[in-house]
């Protein structure tokens, strides 16, 4: 299995020659904070100022963040992976010149069986051809297919993935450039955007880790909640957490999507229109890996070599870890810090 992964990185470098890509991965801790709003202005931000950027969207289809553009999902990246459907029938295009690719269906993708990942369904050299439902070659050729256009196409991606399902997207966080969390000032979105983090920090391990403050009333307030994070992540987690900054209350935010307009665009003197603004620009400037490109979109396509029909490599999947401490207490009445909740489990 390994021999196999190191094959399929060996060929997916070969096919990008080591592209540079500015990859950012929005965790989801505290769901309802406007992850998917920041996730959708932010991107809105970099595609006007001539960056190529796809996002890649984990959320369900009730909650994309595809109506900031006045677009509706038509189809998933599962689909395309597994050679059903074309790429471009799947992905969307905003007037800003972005690019929206929902992958809410990934992990449920169905009608191929794969044999684990070094059995038939496993995608590398050697894998035997299949046929797809289009009479071409089989998921394998298609995943292949996939990544090289994507690789070619784009040089930011930003993914926006909820709480519920981070526990299947970790192997994408460990290749992500930058993973951004963030919370609200109320301990309550604290804490459970905290308990996203310490899971990430047991799954993945060093990271560039990145904080941001919702609903703040001001820059100090803010800030002064960033730092409480930060100095717990460093003491319990051992992990240094940056500050991204922070999106200020702003009844705009919920008028323009209503108008299914980007801020910058409906209300671009707002405050909120501004922060995504500066988020946008410090994202853009943030140093690369050469090498990022290929592991995060070979970690896409092995997130799908595990689901496509194979309900026993689904259930193996690893979980969100349990931490001790947490069984029998409600995850808002544990501030940040507890010893209860910041031990990580070891195996």
């Amino acid at each position: 299995m390994a021999a196999m992964i190191e094959d399929q990185a060996a060929s997916l470098r070969r096919l990008f020659g080591g592209s540079t890509l500015n990859s950012v991965l929005l965790a989801g801790g505290d769901a309802g904070i406007g992850q998917t709003a920041l996730v959708a202005n932010v991107a809105h931000a970099l595609a006007i100022r001539g960056h190529a950027v796809l996002v890649i969207d984990a959320q369900p289809q009730l909650r994309s963040g595809a109506r900031w553009f006045s677009l509706t999902p038509r189809g998933d990246l599962g689909d395309a992976l597994a050679g059903t459907r074309r790429l471009d029938e799947v992905m969307l295009q905003a007037p800003s010149g972005l690019s929206w690719l929902p992958a809410a269906q990934l992990r449920h993708a169905r009608g191929h069986t794969h044999e684990g990942m070094g059995g038939r369904g496993a995608i590398g050299p050697g894998s035997p051809a299949r046929t797809d439902a289009r009479g071409g070659a089989g998921p394998g050729a298609s995943a292949e297919r996939v990544v090289a256009e994507l690789g070619t196409r784009f040089d930011t991606v930003l993914i926006d993935v909820p709480a519920d399902r981070l526990a299947y997207w970790w192997p994408v966080a460990a290749h992500a450039g930058t993973v951004v969390l963030g919370s609200t000032e109320q301990q309550r979105s604290i804490t459970a955007a905290y308990a996203a983090l310490k899971s990430l920090a047991w799954q993945v391990g060093q990271q560039r880790y990145l904080w941001w403050i919702a609903r703040a009333a001001g820059q100090a307030s803010a800030e002064a909640t960033y730092n409480k994070v930060a100095q717990t992540a460093r003491r319990f987690l051992s992990l240094s957490l940056g500050f991204a900054g922070y999106i200020p209350a702003d009844p705009m935010v919920g008028r323009a999507e209503r108008l299914r307009r980007p801020l910058a665009q409906a209300f671009p003197s707002s405050p909120s229109a501004g922060a995504c603004t500066r988020l946008a620009e410090r994202l853009g400037t943030l140093p690369q890996d050469a090498q990022a490109a290929d592991l995060l979109w070979q970690a896409l396509v092995g997130i799908e070599a595990q689901t496509l029909g194979n309900a026993a490599l689904a259930a193996a999947a690893p979980p969100l870890p349990t931490l001790r401490g947490t069984t029998d207490r409600a995850p808002d009445r544990m501030p940040i810090g507890a010893r209860g909740r910041t031990a990580l489990v070891s195996r």
